[in-house]
């Protein structure tokens, strides 16, 4: 029973101490230099080093600011194009060539520009964030809309319900569903999109440590980027987890009940 409960936790917990573990004799078996891969305690006592002398909070804040900003802006940009491409079908012919030509396009390969357009500040990286958030948000709520059966919508009509009534009594819980399940994965995209603009070009966060790290051949400060960097997208993912629970407490509820 508690092994059922707590599994989710108790699996990871035991794999780290383990992983730590054969890295540490794999660093010692094969006399790996420390400059090719630093032993755990090394790399965690650089990274130690990091938060002390202060130097990281401001790299974390650039990049958390950049998918933060992104990401709302994404979702309210994904939302609003989501739902009108699924209520007129003349916008859906006329957006959607564009956006599948932008989704299809490397965002390596579109980082330059908005670089060349916006500059190296955040701008440019929200901009990009943007731009990978937006397209599953509105692809979901496309869908979302339009699995909406039309007797719920004679229902609606037969009741005399307004469009505002329909919007926030049928539409938006129908949708909400796969709303936060396309902003889960938006934001996971996020994350990968400010650090894509970030490693072509910035003036600071853990995307700029990266590159920053691979010209002064420094293996610490690139593997303390990518540690920081997926602990914030683990907190991203566990935060929207808790949030579509919440949101959707009635299929807890009605799990609960079937058990």
């Amino acid at each position: 029973m508690f092994y059922r409960k707590y599994r989710k936790t108790i699996l990871p917990a035991l794999f780290l101490p383990l992983f730590l573990i054969v890295w540490e004799l794999y660093i010692r078996i094969f006399h790996v230099p420390n400059y090719l891969l630093p032993g755990p305690a090394e790399l965690a006592n650089s990274m130690v080093k990091l938060f002390v002398s202060g130097d990281v909070m401001k790299h974390i804040r650039v990049t958390m600011e950049e998918i933060l900003v992104g990401t709302v802006i994404g979702i309210v940009i994904g939302l609003v194009l989501g739902y009108m491409m699924a209520k007129i079908r003349f916008i859906e012919r006329l957006i959607m060539p564009f956006v599948i030509i932008i989704q299809t396009a490397p965002k390596i390969s579109l980082a330059p520009l908005f670089i060349l357009w916006m500059g190296l500040g955040i701008e440019s990286k929200a901009a990009l964030v943007i731009l990978v958030v937006s397209f599953p948000i509105m692809i979901n709520e496309v869908s979302a809309i339009r699995s909406i059966e039309d007797n719920v919508y004679n229902l609606m009509k037969v009741l005399k319900a307004s469009k505002w009534q329909t919007f926030c009594k049928i539409e938006v819980p129908y949708s909400i569903e796969m709303m936060l399940s396309g902003i889960k994965l938006a934001l996971t995209q996020a994350m990968t999109g400010a650090v894509i603009g970030e490693m072509i070009g910035a003036k600071a966060g853990l995307g700029y440590l990266l590159t920053l790290g691979s010209e002064t051949y420094d293996i610490k400060m690139i593997l303390n980027a990518v540690i920081l960097l997926s602990v914030i997208g683990l907190a991203l993912y566990l935060i929207s987890e808790l949030i579509e629970k919440k949101a959707l407490y009635w299929k807890v509820i009605d799990k609960s009940v079937v058990g």
